[in-house]
């Protein structure tokens, strides 16, 4: 068909399900031939005329760089070996692809809506791991598995499930930095990405830090290795999240200038009165029932606190300013980590206590 058109067809034809990826299209003067699956129909509207071309007049295409678009081409070939549907059966199973997903080192976490339609069900045999095998080799993974509620629990357990893969442990470099932690038991949010990074980004040097909810370390663990905190005190209720801590702070040689205090920190955070420049308080929805726990941690000289909190975010300058006055501070910083909810914005108050 005509160049100008060509765009147009592309779509119509991979909507349907039609149009063979594995080869480049050909030019041929002002017109596109583009390559079509043996057998495949084409939608009503008229897309140009079928040409015959001999096979060795193809050039293998390229894999796209495009995950999603892989993960598209790969499903489209799985569905095609397995169960010969048609083609616009193709295209209604081929739109209900996921659109976004998790990694975490080679393992990927795909939402838990991912392939739960029943038309996708029916065509997953419950003990065929070959579908997830494709779907890991398109989105270039070793292991694949899926995102569930955390739980409500008071460690917030992690609810994944493993799809492809015996274990959900994850070895993973991020920014610099080693972290630990099973997948399946633990849960790790990457939307905080920026934030782990933020707090690596401090300059450190000299200080001491208590975090109050450090998990498997997501900002201890920056704050010792690119931060350079002289010590950091790890206070986590859940023992499980503090071992893989611990194993994470040896991988990145960080061990000997980090204290854990494992137990609920109501009883933990007293012990650890007037020894800290700054104290971490990362908890959401709200870690307000530590915060005065948190002000006596600082040492007698003042001292920096970061407090997570969910808030409305038309109210975020009057929640921190009223925070600030509750805890007699000044806000230094607010740093807007990401939506938590409609509405509902994960924020840091950064608060200097004088």
């Amino acid at each position: 068909m005509p160049r100008p058109e060509a765009e147009n067809v592309r779509a119509l034809l991979e909507a349907a399900g039609s149009l063979d990826r594995t080869w480049r299209p050909l030019v041929a003067g002002d017109r596109i031939i583009w390559p079509l699956l043996e057998g495949a129909t084409v939608p009503e509207v008229r897309v140009g005329d079928r040409i015959p071309v001999a096979q060795d007049a193809w050039a293998q295409a390229p894999p796209p760089i495009d995950p999603h678009r892989r993960l598209r081409d790969e499903m489209a070939g799985w569905l095609r070996e397995h169960h010969g549907d048609a083609a616009s059966l193709h295209g209604s199973l081929l739109s209900d692809l996921p659109q976004r997903w998790e990694r975490l080192g080679d393992l990927v976490l795909l939402p838990s809506s991912a392939f739960d339609s029943s038309d996708w069900q029916n065509r997953f045999a419950s003990n065929d791991a070959r579908p997830w095998a494709c779907i890991a080799k398109a989105l270039k993974a070793a292991r694949l598995g899926r995102q569930n509620a955390v739980a409500s629990d008071t460690v917030r357990s992690s609810g994944a499930t493993m799809l492809l893969g015996d274990h959900g442990e994850v070895d993973m470099l991020d920014h610099g930095v080693v972290f630990k932690f099973d997948a399946t038991r633990q849960m790790f949010s990457s939307g905080n990405v920026t934030e782990r990074h933020r707090m690596g980004d401090l300059d450190l040097q000299g200080e001491t830090v208590v975090d109050a909810f450090c998990g498997i370390g997501y900002y201890t663990l920056p704050m010792l290795v690119r931060g350079g905190a002289e010590h950091v005190h790890a206070c986590d209720i859940n023992p499980e999240a503090a071992a893989w801590l611990l194993e994470g702070a040896q991988a990145n040689g960080v061990e000997q200038r980090l204290t854990q205090h494992v137990g609920d920190n109501r009883g933990t955070l007293p012990q650890l009165q007037g020894t800290a420049d700054r104290v971490l308080l990362g908890l959401l929805p709200s870690s307000e029932h530590a915060w005065e726990d948190a002000v006596r941690c600082l040492k007698p000289s003042g001292g920096w606190l970061h407090v997570h909190m969910n808030v409305e975010e038309e109210r975020i300058e009057a929640w921190a300013e009223e925070t600030a006055a509750k805890l007699g501070g000044a806000v230094g910083h607010i740093e807007r980590v990401k939506w938590y909810a409609p509405r509902i914005r994960h924020v840091v108050l950064d608060l200097h206590i004088s």
